[in-house]
C-alpha cells in the first residue's frame, strides 16, 4: 500500500495516541518512586533492543551518513524529553503542556526560516485555534501564565521538540526508518543513563519494582518502539507543520487516559478545548485553494 499524506497523518494520530497514553505510564513510575532519567534509560534500552531484533542486518551496515542524520535525531529527541521532565519539576503540569505545546508555532518558523517553505494563511489560523484550545484544556487561560525556572525548561523543550519534528520531515528523508530509531533509542539510553548516574543514584533504593516494570515496559514497548518508529516512518510523507499539529494532540489524549484511569475528573474544559485542537486539525486538512476558486466562480456566474 501507497504511503499517502492522509495515511501518514492517520499514523502520527496513533502516535499522539500512544504519547497520550504514555503519561499516565509515567505516573505510575514516578509514583513508584523510579527516577526521570532512569525512565528515559529503559525506556531508549528497551527500543534499541527490539528495533536492533527486528532491523539488525540494516543496523550493521550503518554508514557515516545515517549515523550522523540519526545522532542529530536522537539529540533532539532527548533533549526535548530531559528538559521537560526537570522543568515539570519546577514548574505546574499546566505551564509545562502549554508552553511546551508552542512547538506548533516554532516548526512552520523554523521551516521557513532554513528550507524556505512559505507559511500558508490557513497555518496561521489553525495554530492560534490550537493554541486557544490548549490555552483552555490546561486552565492556563484562567489562572494566567507564570515565568519562572521551570517554565524557561519548558521553553527550551518546546525548542528541541520543533527541531526534531522539522528535522525529521526534511532532514531525514532519505535515512532508513530503522536507523533512525535505532540512533534516537541509543542516545535516549545512553543519555538517561548519563544523566541518572549524575544525579538520581541516592534514589535507587526508594523504587518499588513490583508497581515499576509493567509501566516502565509499556513505556518502552509502546510509547518508544512503536510509537517512535512510526513517527519516523510517517513523517517522511507529510508537512513538519501538519504532524506538529497531530502529534500536540498527545495532551488532548493524556488528559482523557488520565481521566480514564482516575487521575482526574471530566470537566468542560477539557471538551472545549478538546473541540477547539481537533477544529484546528480539520483547518490544517482543508485545502481552501480549490473552495475559493470555486466560490468565486459562483459568485461571477
Amino acid at each position: 500500500m501507497k504511503m499517502t499524506k492522509l495515511i501518514a497523518n492517520a499514523l502520527l494520530l496513533v502516535v499522539a495516541v500512544l504519547w497520550g497514553s504514555g503519561f499516565v505510564a509515567t505516573k505510575f513510575a514516578l509514583d513508584a518512586n523510579v527516577p526521570a532519567g532512569f525512565i528515559n534509560f529503559f525506556r531508549g534500552l528497551i527500543f534499541a533492543f527490539f528495533i536492533f531484533l527486528i532491523f539488525y542486518k540494516k543496523i550493521c551496515k550503518m554508514n557515516l551518513k545515517e549515523f550522523k542524520v540519526g545522532l542529530v535525531v536522537g539529540l533532539l529527541n532527548f533533549g526535548g524529553y530531559i528538559t521537560q521532565t526537570v522543568g515539570i519539576k519546577y514548574t505546574t503540569p499546566s505551564n509545562s503542556a502549554f508552553i511546551t505545546a508552542a512547538y506548533v508555532v516554532i516548526v512552520p518558523i523554523i521551516v521557513w526560516g532554513i528550507y524556505r517553505k512559505k507559511i500558508e494563511i490557513k497555518s496561521w489560523i489553525s495554530i492560534a485555534f490550537c493554541l486557544f484550545g490548549m490555552a483552555i484544556l490546561t486552565g492556563v487561560i484562567n489562572k494566567g501564565l507564570t515565568i519562572n525556572v521551570g517554565d524557561i525548561y519548558s521553553i527550551i523543550c518546546a525548542l528541541f521538540c520543533a527541531g526534531c519534528i522539522v528535522y525529521l520531515s526534511y532532514g531525514a528523508k532519505d535515512v532508513d526508518v530503522s536507523i533512525v530509531s535505532f540512533m534516537m533509542a541509543m542516545v535516549q539510553a545512553i543519555g538517561g543513563l548519563i544523566f541518572c548516574l549524575v544525579s538520581e543514584r541516592a534514589q535507587f533504593v526508594y523504587i518499588d519494582w513490583s508497581a515499576a516494570i509493567v509501566p516502565l515496559l509499556y513505556m518502552g514497548i509502546m510509547c518508544s518502539f512503536a510509537a517512535q518508529t512510526i513517527q519516523v516512518l510517517a513523517q517522511k510523507h507529510t508537512s513538519a507543520t501538519s504532524a506538529a499539529l497531530i502529534l500536540m494532540l498527545e495532551a488532548l489524549f493524556g488528559s482523557v487516559f488520565s481521566i480514564a484511569f482516575g487521575f482526574e475528573v471530566f470537566t468542560v474544559k477539557l471538551l472545549l478545548g478538546g473541540i477547539l485542537v481537533m477544529f484546528s486539525l480539520v483547518i490544517m486538512e482543508i485545502k481552501l485553494q480549490p473552495i475559493l476558486t470555486k466560490t468565486h466562480s459562483n459568485l461571477k456566474g
